[in-house]
């Protein structure tokens, strides 16, 4: 069994319903959760390892994480936080690796 790795690489905020600060980070995982479905081609229901990055939305807490990643990239994964929370602000102090 493969150790499932997670590191936080960017956080920002956002507001939610334009009043509450929330949180949003992203993490690069060595997971990816396949669906577990036998109709699925197997890229999609078997579980990958490699590189991958998960968004996370809300606190930060290791005690959630090791949830493995749904992106293939640091970039897929930005556009996706950004649809989901439309005002967001990544931190400039955090790397982008």
């Amino acid at each position: 069994m493969v150790e499932i790795i997670e590191v936080k690489v960017l956080s920002g905020t956002w507001l939610y319903d334009d009043l509450i600060k929330r949180e949003v980070h992203i993490v690069k995982s060595n997971f990816k959760a396949g669906s577990g479905d036998y109709e699925d081609e197997p890229v999609l229901s078997e579980d990958q390892y490699g590189e991958f990055y998960g968004v996370r939305i809300g606190e930060y807490r290791l005690a959630d994480s090791f949830q493995g990643g749904a992106y293939n990239s640091l970039e897929e994964a930005k556009i996706h936080a950004s649809n989901v929370c439309p005002s967001l602000n990544w931190n400039t102090h955090e790397s982008n690796t």
